[in-house]
């Protein structure tokens, strides 16, 4: 089916399924402009210039990402000068700060931003509206036990311009699917691969549990085989069922399958393309989703069968949030950091490469924090070839296309996901899935406690007695967790003035004081 691109305005654009955008690494490469209306839009809100954002869907499938191109008529705020306003404020204060603290040292710097002037609450409450959505899910009862009903928040708030991270969803399976995904793509040094992500990865997802289906199960695909384009994901399927490390079910096996079928696509596949007809026009739309890289957590909400199932690449995260007996809450991860401070991936690491120090400074190589990922073929191409296209593709701006120090037995990076599957009880009540900004702020408790005070805040919206500790206006659960977030400091304290300052600071000097943070809440069995 043809992709469906729809644009929409962020605070007045109709109601959207979804939304999407987020993070760009602290090693992160921008975007150059497309055109000198693009140039122009850099100049916008949150992310980039004008709030517009694409909607685009496939079978299903939507995503949206927060685009740095747009025109006046794409505004944020849509009609009246008045709504503008606050966007325009915002506009004119980070241009003015970031002409103050051009040319100064890191010293100087870091004095200037102490005084810049803080954003109003209006101009706040502006970026953190500006790309909210919410919706609801009410899949068929299939079985007569009756399916979870899901309500869906989601928001993101940009350190970086442009930004590089997008948050996707679909409906698994034909019309009337009880199986959601919901998943976050987290991009660094560069946004095409975390773009090439929200593009494929659902899609190749759905296609992989169909073939799965057809086979009727993951048993018999050790012994079938596929026709046509199902070939490489039914090869995969076989050698991932013929490894005794993990007993495997339809949904894990397909997870497993499409990560690392849409890595070698990425990656191995795009540089054989090239080699086969190496056009220097074609370089950077094959070769840079590659050399950028992404991580990707994907959650698979299985309504009817009550189950959750999270494949995790990188450091995104997913919490499930618990309400006890008691009336307390607790927070139960349903993912783990796969980077080099995780013990266990670390010991990974040195087993496949025993006479070599794989870590330099505390990252990969001296370079890269996660230790699973999506492209980053400077970690995973063979020498022979980086030394052919690095230099080209280093001079057309692929700041990242260079070789790490002590390279010698690649690959060093796995796109393999770590899956962990979760039965669903009565006391499971939401699921934050959220990239690492909002973690960098926030520990996975408080996470599920802010939520938890937004949920019960609403839930008894207009009753005395109401808890009141957090602001509770928000009427969308992700955009009220990212302003608790932006307004923690580091020492734990929160309050107005710093959400204020933080959002004040403008780009690319705002990414050493927070990172760009995209949010998926998801409720479960919503009324």
């Amino acid at each position: 089916m043809a992709a469906n691109v729809l644009k929409q305005r962020g605070v007045a654009g109709q109601r959207r399924a979804l939304s999407s955008a987020g993070k760009q690494g602290s090693d992160g490469e921008e975007k150059p402009a497309k055109s000198a209306a693009a140039a122009r839009s850099k100049r916008s809100l949150a992310f980039a210039a004008g709030g517009v954002l694409a909607l685009v869907g496939m079978a299903g499938y939507s995503f949206f990402r927060q685009q740095e191109g747009g025109s006046t008529d794409a505004a944020v705020a849509v009609g009246s000068a008045p709504a503008q306003t606050p966007l325009q404020s915002v506009e004119a204060k980070r241009e003015q700060a970031k002409e103050g603290l051009d040319g100064l040292s890191r010293e100087e710097r870091r004095e200037k931003v102490k005084s810049l002037d803080l954003l109003t609450e209006e101009e706040v409450d502006v970026i953190l509206e500006v790309n909210e959505k919410s919706w609801r899910l009410d899949p068929p009862d299939v079985d007569g036990r009756g399916a979870l009903r899901l309500r869906v928040d989601t928001n993101q708030v940009s350190s970086n311009s442009p930004i590089e991270d997008y948050l996707v969803w679909t409906p698994l399976g034909p019309e009337g699917a009880t199986r959601y995904m919901f998943g976050v793509l987290d991009g660094h040094a560069g946004y095409q691969c975390a773009e090439q992500l929200s593009v494929r990865l659902a899609p190749m997802l759905s296609e992989s549990l169909d073939i799965l289906q057809q086979l009727e199960g993951p048993d018999n695909a050790a012994g079938s085989a596929g026709t046509g384009t199902s070939d490489e994901m039914v090869k995969e399927a076989q050698d991932l069922v013929r490894s005794p490390e993990q007993e495997w079910d339809q949904v894990s096996l397909a997870l497993t399958a499409t990560f690392i079928r849409m890595d070698q696509e990425l990656v191995h596949g795009a540089l054989a393309a090239f080699q086969r007809a190496p056009d220097l026009s074609r370089i950077d739309e094959l070769l840079g989703p590659a050399v950028a890289g992404s991580c990707g957590l994907v959650t698979v909400v299985d309504t009817a069968a009550r189950e959750v199932v999270v494949a995790n690449t990188g450091d995104s995260r997913a919490v499930l949030g618990v309400r006890l007996g008691d009336g307390r809450w607790k927070a139960v991860r349903l993912s783990e950091d796969q980077t080099v401070k995780n013990p266990s991936e670390a010991a990974r690491v040195i087993s496949e490469h025993p006479c070599e120090e794989p870590f330099v400074k505390g990252r990969m190589l001296g370079g890269l924090m996660p230790t699973r990922a999506f492209g980053d073929c400077r970690y995973k191409w063979p020498l022979e070839a980086q030394q052919d296209l690095f230099p080209v593709l280093l001079a057309r701006g692929h700041g990242y296309a260079t070789t790490p120090s002590n390279y010698a037995t690649p690959p060093y990076v796995t796109a393999t996901p770590v899956i962990v599957k979760h039965k669903l009880s009565e006391s499971d009540k939401f699921i934050v899935i959220a990239s690492d900004g909002l973690y960098d702020q926030l520990s996975d408790s408080e996470v599920v406690d802010t939520v938890a005070q937004w949920f019960e805040a609403n839930a008894a919206r207009g009753a005395q007695g109401a808890d009141q500790t957090l602001v509770t206006e928000d009427k969308n659960a992700a955009t009220h967790l990212i302003r608790a977030a932006l307004s923690t400091d580091s020492k734990g304290n929160r309050g107005d003035a710093v959400i204020r300052h933080l959002l004040a600071i403008p780009s690319p000097y705002s990414r050493r004081y927070r990172d760009d943070i995209s949010v998926t809440v998801v409720t479960l069995n919503e009324e």
